[in-house]
């Protein structure tokens, strides 16, 4: 829950987050050019990074990988080809050594 309220805490008010799979959230950026959703992934990295986790009596410290897809106007991708691209990316983020983000390269 508390990775949830850091994620809403640093997103716009036209933005959406959600749960997608176990451990994943899906973070929806409309109107945001891909070097901006990759400034922001970059930011949410950084503030869980940061973030000091209480558990019971314990602190605990965590870290993120992200993964960014981009989705333009003329892009002719499926939403699911969108999410397959990100987690794409989310796959090159941990091989690249984890706490990372990557991806978010223009699309057509």
């Amino acid at each position: 829950r508390d990775v949830a309220r850091l994620l809403k805490d640093a997103l716009r008010t036209v933005d959406s987050v959600g749960r997608y799979g176990g451990e994943e959230f899906l973070v929806l950026l409309p109107h945001t050019p891909p070097e901006e959703a990759r400034r922001t992934a970059e930011r949410i990295r950084h503030q869980i990074e940061q973030h000091a986790f209480r558990v019971g009596t314990k602190e605990l410290r965590i870290t993120v990988s992200v993964g960014v897809a981009s989705w333009g106007a003329a892009d002719l991708r499926s939403p699911e080809g969108l999410i397959r691209e990100a987690d794409q990316a989310l796959y090159r983020a941990k091989e690249e050594g984890r706490n990372r983000v990557a991806g978010g390269e223009a699309g057509p």
